[in-house]
């Protein structure tokens, strides 16, 4: 549980560096880097999977508890048109435009994270590319994370046949499976904000910054779904472009809550290793 002066110096330095503008520009990315990474994930899933439309259809069907009905439309029929036209061709096309936009919104994450840190960005290009690398890996643990939500119930069922194990295991394993999905967005989250600044921050599986910035962007998904679907009237106000207003304020949502995290770890860090941090 975080103090109330260690919250306090976190309202301060979120203002300070001016996270709510620094997420906007991450999202500007995050959005350019999105689509590309979903033709190359659609078409990884054609490619590995004989029936990719039904492992894809649970995706969307197990994250719109989490996600807004009009954002995951767009999502939807993106992912349908692309699905019938995922080649091998699309594969790569798919990976090297994530590599490409991705970069840039690593690009933007490290300088936020120097920022936070308070320190200067002295890293070669070479280590920026393997850090950008390392960032792809955590959006890769996210995916694993959905992974464990869609395909645990089928597993449960599974384990339960084998093993004749009551009904209630199902419960059970259905609990396991969200706190697993959990750790999982938390130690992905912990991967991005170990590789993002430049100081020696040491690596841990659970950080405070990981775990208050999960348990945000959850919150804060399943408050913006609420509202969107009670309140929101956004496709009376923006019209035929609603649903893609509805997904930039997501994306800039959880990129806010990402910089949250990230400055809660470095206003701990400095407060336990004052003389590591070289001034800008």
């Amino acid at each position: 549980m975080l103090k109330p002066a260690v919250l306090r110096r976190v309202g301060r330095k979120v203002l300070d560096d001016d996270c709510a503008g620094v997420a906007a520009q991450l999202s500007y990315f995050v959005l350019f880097s999105l689509f590309p990474f979903l033709i190359f994930l659609i078409a990884l899933v054609s490619v590995a999977i004989d029936d990719p439309e039904s492992a894809l259809r649970a995706l969307t069907e197990q994250i719109e508890i989490f996600f807004p009905a009009e954002a995951l439309g767009l999502l939807e029929a993106f992912i349908d048109r692309t699905l019938r036209g995922a080649t091998a061709g699309v594969l790569l096309l798919g990976l090297v435009a994530t590599f490409w936009a991705g970069s840039a919104a690593s690009r933007a994450l490290v300088k936020a994270a120097d920022l936070a840190y308070e320190v200067e960005e002295t890293r070669s290009l070479w280590k920026l590319i393997g850090i950008s690398l390392l960032m792809i890996l955590g959006l890769a643990l996210l995916i694993v994370a959905l992974a464990l939500v869609i395909f645990s119930p089928q597993t449960g069922g599974y384990i339960q046949t084998l093993t004749g194990l009551p009904d209630v295991f199902i419960t059970g394993w259905n609990v396991v499976r969200w706190v697993l999905a959990f750790l999982t967005i938390t130690l992905a989250l912990d991967i991005l904000y170990y590789v993002a600044p430049n100081t020696g921050v040491p690596f841990r599986w659970i950080t405070a910054g990981g775990f208050s910035a999960a348990l945000l962007i959850l919150l804060s998904s399943l408050t913006l779904n609420l509202y969107v679907s009670y309140f929101g009237r956004y496709d009376q106000l923006y019209g035929q472009v609603g649903a893609v207003i509805v997904l930039m304020l997501w994306i800039y949502i959880m990129s806010y809550m990402v910089l949250v995290g990230l400055e809660v770890n470095a206003v701990l860090f400095r407060k336990t290793r004052p003389e590591k941090q070289p001034s800008i």
